[in-house]
């Protein structure tokens, strides 16, 4: 078991949630471009619990928050997604363009009852970020049952994730529990052996991530400005370059974890660099290697690009490595978890989401689980119940 605990106590079928109001908080922070949604995943991944509660004769209020903000701008505004909600869900969508609006709870009563309320962005009122405890009591009073269906933003301790469930009998959604239930599954021995990538520019966002990996799997694979930092550590230079000297005893600890937890530490070597000599993604070489210690692992999870895959010829890294996965995916050869933003973006950008055994669009609260972090989201369930299917 990975240091959570496994949230299971009262299950509520259907018939519990029959004419009930429901209020579901959901991550639709989609790409937006001009009003318009480039990529509906988000959506997407909350149609099961969208469908549960349909059929359970449920009404159906979302909340949801959009971009980073503190106050009401139309560019943010979750109004230009009501279309896209509308299509995803095959419902029609009644918008409450205020979460605080006195009407509220009579707009709720007197939408058609299959109709899904979707109400404006959670961060245009500061007191979402502040956890503001009066804010999530008139949010929870709109409502006789509460689910989190935002894995994504559990990491953060707003109160639409942390206080509501003070207020109302709570349920995680069914992804929620579904992801969840992925990351504990790769660390049991069932799924040995290991392998994860990291990648991405920024050791700081990982160094808590990569001490735990370190005791827990087969084999950690380091691409980026990861790797960078720590080959010149292993130089032993005097560590021209970059930030590694702020981070030369959290290298060295992870360095003999992975000793200690018997972890084979794969480094790229070779490299592909750009006009101004600096590295832009691994090199041939360092692909044939990952790809080989790839094709002896049972489950890889993945998360980090290798290098600049927005950029020619700097994709062929990460391009390389994805088409290896998904092809042994393919193949029922092994067990691929891509987590974060920008990887997710890399195996849509070349086409081999659908082939992965499963592709997380959570960027932070993915990471905070996988260091074994308490989330709030999750913390905050103290007498959670179970959706019966």
């Amino acid at each position: 078991m990975h240091g959570h605990k496994m949230l299971c106590s009262k299950v509520v079928t259907k018939s519990d949630l029959k004419d009930k109001k429901v209020l579901v908080r959901v991550d639709f922070n989609v790409p937006l471009d001009d009003g318009i949604v480039r990529d509906s995943s988000r959506i997407k991944n909350v149609i099961p619990t969208i469908e549960f509660l349909k059929n359970a004769r449920a009404r159906i209020i979302l909340i949801s928050h959009l971009g980073k903000t503190a106050c009401f701008n139309q560019a943010q505004s979750l109004r230009n997604i009501v279309d896209e909600v509308a299509q995803q869900c095959k419902s029609n969508v009644v918008f409450i363009d205020d979460c605080l609006d006195a009407d509220a709870s009579f707009i709720i009563d007197n939408a058609p009852a299959q109709d899904i309320i979707l109400m404006e962005n959670l961060r245009f009122y500061p007191e979402e970020e502040k956890c503001d405890v009066e804010f999530a009591k008139r949010l929870a009073n709109l409502a006789d049952f509460y689910i989190n269906e935002a894995f994504s933003v559990s990491h953060r301790k707003h109160a639409s994730v942390f206080a509501i469930p003070q207020f109302l009998p709570h349920a995680l959604g069914l992804s929620f529990m579904k992801e969840i239930r992925i990351i504990n599954d790769f660390f049991s021995d069932a799924l040995s052996p290991k392998m994860c990538i990291i990648g991405g520019t920024k050791l700081s966002t990982k160094i808590n991530l990569l001490k735990n990996l370190a005791k827990k799997v087969d084999k950690l694979a380091l691409g980026g400005g990861i790797a960078n930092v720590f080959q010149s550590f292993e130089k032993n230079s005097s560590f021209g370059g970059g930030d590694s000297n702020i981070y030369a005893e959290e290298v060295s600890k992870i360095i003999k974890n992975s000793q200690k937890y018997n972890c084979q530490l794969i480094m790229p070597i070779d490299f592909s660099m750009t006009a101004d000599f600096s590295i832009a993604d691994i090199g041939p070489r360092s692909i044939e290697l990952f790809q080989q210690h790839i094709r002896e692992s049972k489950t890889v999870l993945w998360n980090g690009p290798v290098g600049l895959f927005e950029k020619a010829p700097f994709d062929q890294g990460t391009r390389s490595l994805a088409l290896e996965i998904s092809q042994l995916s393919r193949d029922g050869k092994l067990i691929s978890i891509i987590g974060g933003g920008d990887t997710a973006f890399a195996m849509n950008k070349f086409k081999v989401s659908q082939d992965l055994s499963y592709v997380s669009t959570a960027g932070g609260a993915f990471l905070a689980y996988l260091e074994g972090s308490e989330l709030p989201g999750i913390a905050a369930m103290h007498d959670p119940c179970v959706l019966q299917q």
